[in-house]
């Protein structure tokens, strides 16, 4: 009996992918936009100082602004957005109509060690211009996932599938990029840096227009008729379920991130191996692979704020008893696997939650502002992190710490509750928000008949 359910699963699961090929489509956007984000902000740090010469106290003052940039730049996109959709444009041709001038900003930027342009000033509005266009087409990208499915279940798919091209991403990055990059800076090799910019740019360009293309919008429960002065809007409605997902993207952007931008500080003074932090990141990554296919799975059976919880649980456990293993490396890259393996629901199921949250506020409000709703997690999810990043850096400070030297307890400790401590308690905020937020897949199936309803009465 159990031998003949493996084909009818196989078979159900291949039915299954066949009939998501629009959402697997649309979802390839990811591969090019995590190809790009995460390029530059893995590498910009080391080819500005590097390739460049530009002071280290300058980069910072252009990070900055950079950062607050982005808060401007995303919330702009969403309004624009909101506007072009209300015009009739559509997401999908804002995401084809900046495509280009988004991957000609990414190929630029890694063309300066060859142009030989090391002028801080002019290459402060090149980097905000590729942020700027990179805006334009992540906010329409993200508010899709509510047109190319309406059903619950469906877009949890959709988030999974999303997760699985960013990882993707990651992949070609840890594995191709850094290696070239660091080969291109040995052999004072600029012109190999700018055939990378433009490599990345193309690659971006097939992605985002193939998702485009393919993305098929999910019938006439996407048709909005409200007006127009209530969808155009840079913010979402005021609303306890936007709230909580707003706590929870705090969580996902300030606290889980945590472990990953520790880790190279613990292998180092704690673990006294520096080189083993690059196997530990790369054991996330594999985790987190598997991770999004069974959280995918499971999305069949289960809502997506318990399989969230259970996510950050997964996640929480794994950091646990990482921290408590000691020096013992295979044991250390097991836990690795496992935190992967509950990151990839900590980063991936938000996304379908805030789809059916946009919702159940049309539902009581009687307005759509998803475009607001994405821009404003996008917010939250960068201003979280750049929090983060200043959090450890000055925690660091206080405690003492000096780059290279051996380090006392106290700023031993204090790096273990940054990279354990602060995740695992985010973890615990967001189990305890995830069981006040009533947003199953039945009823949400109500709402979205409630909303057809209501649409054809008006």
């Amino acid at each position: 009996m159990t031998m003949q359910r493996v084909p009818s699963r196989i078979a159900h699961t291949l039915s299954l992918v066949k009939r998501d090929r629009h959402l697997i489509g649309y979802s390839t956007g990811n591969f090019g936009k995590n190809l790009l984000l995460s390029s530059f902000d893995v590498t910009l740090l080391f080819l500005l100082t590097d390739f460049l010469g530009i002071a280290p106290g300058h980069v910072s003052c252009l990070m900055l602004i950079v950062f607050f940039g982005d808060l401007v730049f995303d919330l702009g996109a969403g309004f624009l957005a909101s506007y072009a959709q209300n015009m009739g444009t559509g997401y999908r041709r804002i995401i084809a109509l900046g495509t280009v001038p988004c991957a000609a900003a990414f190929a630029l930027i890694y063309s300066l060690p060859l142009l030989g342009l090391k002028d801080i000033a002019v290459i402060a509005p090149i980097i905000l211009f590729f942020r700027a266009t990179y805006a334009i087409i992540d906010v329409p990208h993200n508010s899709l996932l509510t047109r190319v499915a309406t059903d619950s279940r469906a877009r949890g798919r959709a988030s999974g599938y999303r997760f699985v091209f960013s990882s993707a991403a990651s992949l070609v990055i840890a594995t191709v990029l850094v290696p070239f990059m660091e080969t291109a800076s040995q052999h004072d090799m600029p012109g190999r840096l700018a055939t990378l910019g433009m490599v990345g740019g193309l690659l971006f360009c097939i992605a985002m227009l193939f998702a485009a293309w393919s993305s098929k919008i999910d019938g006439p429960a996407n048709q909005r008729q409200v007006p127009t002065s209530a969808r155009i809007v840079f913010l979402p409605r005021p609303d306890r379920l936007f709230a909580a997902i707003a706590v929870i993207a705090l969580v996902t952007g300030f606290a889980m991130p945590a472990f990953s931008r520790m880790i190279l500080y613990i292998a180092t003074y704690v673990l006294k191996q520096p080189a083993f932090a690059g196997h530990v990141l790369l054991a996330l990554t594999l985790g987190q692979l598997p991770g999004a296919v069974m959280w995918i799975f499971l999305i069949r059976f289960y809502d997506k704020t318990t399989l969230l919880a259970v996510s950050h649980a997964v996640a929480a456990c794994g950091i646990f008893f990482f921290s408590m293993v000691g020096a013992h490396q295979s044991l250390l890259i097991g836990f690795a696997v496992i935190i992967g393996v509950g990151f990839a629901g900590v980063f991936m199921l938000p996304w379908g939650i805030l789809a059916d949250i946009v919702d159940f506020a049309e539902f009581r409000h009687r307005v759509r502002r998803e475009t607001a709703a994405f821009a404003s997690i996008l917010v939250i999810l960068k201003a979280g992190a750049a929090a983060s990043v200043a959090t450890i850096g000055w925690t660091l400070g206080r405690l003492g710490y000096v780059a290279g030297a051996e380090q006392p307890e106290l700023v031993l400790t204090g790096m273990k509750i940054l990279a354990f401590g602060v995740p695992i308690l985010g973890a615990l905020i967001a189990i305890v928000t995830l069981q006040r937020m009533a947003v199953s897949h039945q009823l949400h199936a109500r709402i979205v008949r409630a909303i057809k309803a209501r649409r054809s009465r008006d």
